[in-house]
């Protein structure tokens, strides 16, 4: 054991050394495939020595915990992206900080070994290995510790999984979720991308409607329509805004001038002259939608938007989704609510530019990867960005939702 706990404090300084001149070679702008590819092999290795080392801290009891504690806890904080200290330092800079915080961590374990040796010695595990009192306490510690381990380990997963696929227009905190606005600019015109969610804090909505309001402006609003009367249950997210203590995106009221994308251009002189912007609806009719898509938004509303407890409606789409939402029944639902959609305002964004000095795109934050590409490919630059709290988890009234749950199981 002693080798390899050994071994395992060596692989751990090592990959903190490699990702560390990676990271460097990085900030340097100098390609090191071979280095990046010995790094990501080592760092693989380390992560899978922690999990033995962590487990045999509770059988061997000569492994001192001051030592491995550390390092093992630091390398599960790393492999979920070091959340939420992310958002402190950037992600650009994370690779460099995680390289030096785990280059610290592995010189302050160290330091705190016996003067002996720098590694373990031999003399340390003479002792017996097997302890009753070293297992059971630390069995008992880790299961008192595991409901808030799984919490992070859930919400810092969520928000990994959310910044990859909103490419970081929504942001996952402690404090509740943050949705980002980024500007791009292009010889004197502006494109700003504003990441939307249906339900948040009323001032969110009203910050973000002010921020829209000035002249040769198109806002491009996303809203599918429903000429056919496809849909036997509406998706009204007002009642639950109104559960949580929040607002809907219903809310957002704002003064601009209702135009058509098709008659851009029709009228001398061209739209957005006036005071106010412009606003057009940029996406789809339910009816360019599949079949199954549709029967898929009937069951969401017949479970979730039907009026009933939420409870009971995440069981009875669970139940449904069990049955027949199948790996290809999925893609095709994404393709026709992200994928179509997406090609419709990139379309309509498109059309504006000849114009319209600014357009602004409120949608959802899923939609934003596409767009986002769709601008920088019509030779914008990424100009300012900002942030704005959509949804606060500290003015939602817990004891009110616990009584009301309470009731319900009466």
């Amino acid at each position: 054991m002693r080798r390899f706990a050994n071994l395992y404090i060596v692989m751990f300084l090592a990959d903190a050394v490699l990702s560390l001149v990676d990271e460097l070679f990085k900030a340097l702008a100098v390609s090191l495939p071979l280095l990046g590819d010995v790094r990501n092999l080592v760092a693989f290795i380390v992560i899978a020595m922690s999990v033995v080392v962590f487990a045999c801290l509770g059988i061997d009891r000569r492994l001192p915990k001051r030592v491995f504690v550390p390092l093992t806890v630091y390398i599960f904080w790393c492999s979920l992206t070091l959340w939420p200290l992310i958002w402190l330092v950037g992600r650009d800079a994370l690779g460099l900080v995680a390289a030096v915080g785990q280059l610290l961590i592995g010189g302050c374990a160290l330091l705190l070994r016996r003067p002996d040796g720098v590694l373990l010695s031999a003399e340390a595990f003479r002792a017996p290995m097997f302890s009753w009192r070293n297992t059971l306490g630390f069995t008992a510690i880790n299961l008192l510790l595991l409901p808030f381990v799984l919490a992070y380990t859930i919400l810092a997963a969520t928000s990994n999984y959310l910044d990859q696929n909103t490419a970081g227009f929504l942001r996952l905190s402690p404090l509740g979720i943050y949705m980002s606005e980024r500007s791009y600019q292009r010889d004197g015109q502006m494109v700003r991308l504003a990441g939307m969610m249906h339900i948040g804090k009323e001032d969110y909505y009203q910050d973000l409607a002010g921020s829209m309001a000035s002249a040769r402006t198109i806002i491009l609003a996303e809203g599918v329509t429903d000429r056919d009367k496809l849909l036997v249950n509406q998706f009204n997210y007002s009642k639950l805004a109104g559960v949580l203590g929040l607002s809907s995106q219903e809310t957002m009221n704002l003064d601009a001038n209702l135009v058509d994308l098709e008659d851009l251009g029709a009228v001398e002189p061209g739209p957005g002259v006036r005071d106010t912007p412009d606003i057009a609806r940029a996406d789809l009719d339910l009816n360019r939608f599949d079949p199954q898509t549709i029967e898929f938004l009937n069951v969401l509303g017949r479970t979730l938007f039907s009026g009933q407890p939420l409870a009971e409606g995440l069981l009875a789409y669970n139940a449904w989704a069990d049955e027949h939402m199948t790996p290809e029944r999925i893609d095709g639902v994404m393709a026709d609510i992200l994928d179509k959609r997406n090609a419709v305002v990139i379309d309509g964004m498109e059309r504006c530019l000849a114009h319209y000095d600014t357009i602004i795109i409120p949608w959802g934050a899923m939609h934003m990867p596409a767009i986002e590409a769709a601008v920088l490919a019509q030779g914008f630059v990424p100009a300012a960005s900002r942030e704005r709290l959509s949804l606060d988890v500290r003015v939602i009234p817990y004891r009110e939702l616990w009584r009301k749950w309470a009731a319900r199981k009466k």
